[in-house]
C-alpha cells in the first residue's frame, strides 16, 4: 500500500487555482479593471435606486467627480515617479481661496496667476524633496500644515464669496448639450496627459524613475530635474482643481479641498497604479476617480454618513494595495 496520495487527487487544486490568479492578473494588468468595477458598482446603485439612471443624475455624478479627478491626476503622476504627495489637496484650498480673493482685484488675470503661483509651489516642493533627500511623505506632509495654515490666513478661517469676477471661471459650471463642462474641461485635461506620457521621452523617463531610479540616473537620465517638473505640474493641476471648485461653489474656504484628499489617493490606488511607482497611466486614474466619486454617492443614497466614508477610502487604499503591492512590475498603460 503506498504512503502517497493518489495523482488524480492532486492535480486538480493546482489546476483550479492557477486559472483563477492569471485570469485577475490579466484583467488588472490590462487596466479594465476598474472600468468593471464602476459598472459593477453602477448596477448597485442603480438597482438601490432607480433614478439614478436618470441622465440628471449622471450629468450630476460627472459634474461632482471634476475636482476628484483633477486631484486624482495631480497625484497619480507623483505617484507614478515612486513617490506620493499628501500636500495636494491643501494646495488647492490655498489656491481656491487665492483665488477668490484675486478675482474681484484682478479679473481675469487672477486665473493665470494663481496657476502659476501654484505651480510654483509645487517647484518648492519637488526641489526641497530632491535636494534634501527628505522622504516626499515627510516633505508633502509639513507642506500639508504650511499650505493649511497660509489658507487660514488669508481666508480669516472663513469662507471667501466671489462677489465680482466670477464670469471669468462661471463658465466651469454651465453645461454643452445637457453634458458639465467642468467634465469636458478635465477630460481635455486629461487627454493631453495622456497623449504627453504615452508619446514622449518625458512619459517613459517618469516610469523609468518610478520602476528604479538609480538605474534611470545611471543611464543618463537627469532624475532630479524630472521629479521637480512632475512636482511642478502636480501643483499645477491641484490649482485647476480649486478653479473648478471656485465655479461649482462661488467661494472657497480655507479647508474645501482637504476632503478629496483620501479619495484622491485612494482614486489612484483603485485606478491600478502601483503605489511603488513605474506602472499605471492617465486613464487608469480618471478610471478609479469615477469609481470613487461613484462609491460616494452611492454611500450617500444609502445613507452613510460623510464623517464614516473617510473610514471606508481608509479601508480601500489598505486592501487595494494589499492586493496589488506583489504584481508584476513594468506594465505601462495609459
Amino acid at each position: 500500500m503506498s504512503a502517497t496520495a493518489p495523482a488524480s487527487e492532486k492535480v486538480p487544486s493546482i489546476e483550479t487555482a492557477a486559472p483563477r490568479r492569471s485570469r485577475w492578473r490579466r484583467l488588472h494588468e490590462s487596466g479594465y479593471a476598474p472600468a468593471v468595477l464602476f459598472v459593477l458598482l453602477a448596477i448597485v446603485v442603480g438597482v438601490y435606486d432607480t433614478s439614478f439612471f436618470r441622465i440628471p443624475s449622471l450629468m450630476s455624478l460627472l459634474e461632482q467627480s471634476a475636482p476628484l479627478i483633477m486631484l486624482a491626476l495631480a497625484q497619480g503622476l507623483v505617484v507614478l515617479t515612486g513617490r506620493i504627495t499628501l500636500a495636494h489637496a491643501a494646495l488647492a484650498s490655498l489656491a481656491g481661496v487665492a483665488l477668490a480673493k484675486a478675482l474681484p482685484l484682478l479679473g481675469g488675470m487672477a486665473v493665470p496667476a494663481v496657476l502659476v503661483a501654484a505651480a510654483a509651489c509645487g517647484v518648492i516642493v519637488g526641489v526641497l524633496h530632491v535636494f534634501t533627500q527628505v522622504p516626499s511623505f515627510i516633505v508633502t506632509l509639513g507642506f500639508l500644515g504650511i499650505f493649511t495654515g497660509l489658507s487660514l490666513w488669508i481666508s480669516g478661517a472663513d469662507s471667501v464669496f466671489v462677489q465680482s469676477g466670477y464670469e471669468n471661471v462661471e463658465w466651469l459650471s454651465l453645461r454643452l448639450f445637457g453634458v458639465p463642462i467642468s467634465f469636458l474641461f478635465v477630460l481635455a485635461v486629461a487627454g493631453i496627459l495622456m497623449a504627453f506620457m504615452t508619446f514622449t521621452s518625458f512619459g517613459r523617463r517618469v516610469r523609468a524613475i518610478g520602476l528604479n531610479e538609480r538605474a534611470a540616473a545611471f543611464s543618463g537620465i537627469p532624475t532630479t530635474r524630472i521629479v521637480v517638473i512632475v512636482f511642478a505640474v502636480s501643483g499645477a493641476l491641484s490649482g485647476l482643481a480649486a478653479m473648478l471648485q471656485v465655479a461649482q461653489l462661488q467661494s472657497a474656504g480655507a479647508t474645501t479641498s482637504d476632503s478629496l484628499l483620501l479619495p484622491s489617493i485612494a482614486a489612484v490606488i483603485v485606478g491600478g497604479c502601483s503605489i511603488s511607482g513605474g506602472v499605471g497611466g492617465v486613464g487608469r486614474m480618471v478610471m478609479g476617480a469615477l469609481v470613487i466619486a461613484l462609491l460616494r454617492v452611492g454611500l450617500d443614497l444609502v445613507g452613510i454618513d460623510s464623517a464614516y466614508q473617510p473610514i471606508l477610502y481608509g479601508v480601500i487604499v489598505i486592501l487595494a494595495i494589499a492586493a496589488t503591492v506583489d504584481r508584476r512590475r513594468g506594465t505601462a498603460v495609459a
